[in-house]
């Protein structure tokens, strides 16, 4: 008698060493749940993997690192798709959804030395210190704080930038062709950990705000393919979930991409800093979104704060609920209006829901809820923001042709500081 096979996943990844070690890492917390599949790694290389020779502002494509493991998925090659969130477009090609978001770690920033500069940090080094990196938001945030320093852009997967930061002047080509020496460089902490390079860290930039997503993981599936979304839910994990789509929906609303000059820090009580505590320490009853959008060269800021309630039941029962006392929020920032939208309480309703992208199966109706209470955040404090200028500051870099202001359609995958600070309430 012949035992039947065990069911096998196909699991999209990019090729890179990082990519692969998260995709092991997803595998691993499924095999929790369903000891008995099997799980096959198909790799798949990406535009941004090949296209090296350019910054990637200056590409365009707003789906650099998921398009082609978008492809593979719509015409069923894989069964789901391991992304960092960070590299996901908000708007999501027609058929596809973010299935879970999982395993967030921290969201924060490093610094690595060159082998000459180990032990020291980015104040310690001299004017005109070589600085390398890859995000328009990092060149901002940090010009800020060291103008005498030197930002360059450096491609390439982390072994490779690594090597370019060790290596020596005559071995380093910059994007532009010219030979470069990079004193220290800036990567996303999370990458950092998963390959095993804490011992490199020379500067945890923990203080700062971070890159929209960073530091969290994605699953990509169909749409409608109930037995993966299912197999999916079992590894969401809601804290982290709801930071991510409070930031995304934030950078959504300004028409941003993953290489915009936006950055955001979001606190969860209890979850901590980017719902990093996970749910273990219970499901978080406030929430709140710090966020900056600035300059390319960092001498313009308009950044604000707001937070909200989570809602722990449906509307009929939050109605219910005596409102907020003012006097307990006189010492917060903002404080979006607790009150749910007619357009909240059907979104919460609807199974078929999808939320930036997110649609998690099967979610209960206050789950949904809450991820749409944590959507209305981000958008709201957008649109403060815009209010304050920052529209004008994201208008102006992309007529300078850096940024790209349309979003990818759905149906195409080819493709000084200003401050808000009030104590009133804001509706949503």
């Amino acid at each position: 008698m012949s035992l039947e096979s065990p069911p096998v996943i196909r699991v999209g990844s990019r090729k890179s060493q990082l990519a692969l070690l998260q995709t092991d890492l997803v595998i691993h917390l499924l095999r929790n749940y369903y000891p008995d599949y099997k799980f096959e790694i198909v790799k798949i290389s990406t535009t941004g993997d090949n296209i090296l020779e350019k910054a990637l502002s200056k590409i365009g494509d707003k789906n650099l690192f998921t398009k082609e493991l978008e492809v593979a998925l719509l015409n069923n090659e894989i069964d789901f798709a391991v992304h960092s969130l960070k590299d996901v477009p908000t708007v999501m090609p027609e058929g596809l959804v973010i299935g879970c978001i999982c395993a967030r770690v921290s969201p924060f920033d490093v610094v690595l030395m060159n082998p000459m500069n180990r032990g020291k940090t980015l104040r310690d080094l001299p004017p005109d210190s070589v600085v390398g990196t890859s995000a328009l938001r990092r060149i901002a945030v940090l010009k800020r704080q060291f103008p005498d320093l030197c930002f360059k852009s450096i491609r390439g997967n982390l072994a490779t930038r690594l090597q370019k930061l060790d290596a020596s002047v005559e071995k380093i080509i910059d994007t532009n062709g010219a030979a470069q020496k990079y004193d220290a460089l800036i990567l996303a902490e999370a990458g950092v950990l998963r390959v095993g390079w804490e011992s490199r860290i020379d500067e945890y930039l923990d203080l700062d705000r971070y890159a929209v997503g960073q530091g969290a993981l994605a699953c990509e599936c169909r749409l409608g393919d109930t037995r993966i979304q299912t197999f999916l839910s079992t590894i969401h994990s809601e804290a982290p979930a709801l930071a991510c789509i409070s930031e995304r929906a934030f950078m959504s609303r300004l028409e941003g991409g993953c290489s915009t000059p936006i950055a955001v820090r979001t606190y969860l009580n209890p979850g901590g800093v980017a719902g990093i505590k996970g749910d273990g320490a219970g499901k978080a009853r406030t929430m709140s979104l710090d966020a900056a959008v600035l300059s390319l060269d960092g001498t313009r800021c308009v950044e604000g704060k707001l937070s909200t309630d989570l809602p722990f039941s449906m509307p009929w029962d939050c109605r219910k609920r005596a409102r907020r006392d003012k006097s307990e929020t006189s010492s917060q920032p903002m404080f979006l209006n607790d009150e749910i939208s007619e357009a909240e309480e059907e979104s919460a309703k609807d199974e078929n829901s999808v939320i930036l992208g997110v649609q998690v199966s099967p979610i209960c109706g206050i789950g949904r809820l809450r991820m749409v209470r944590a959507r209305s955040l981000g958008e709201a404090l957008a649109d403060h923001l815009r209010a304050a200028g920052a529209g004008e500051i994201l208008a102006e870099i992309r007529e300078s042709g850096t940024l790209k202001s349309d979003p990818v359609k759905p149906k195409q995958i080819q493709q000084s500081i200003s401050t808000i600070d009030s104590n009133e309430k804001v509706s949503s």
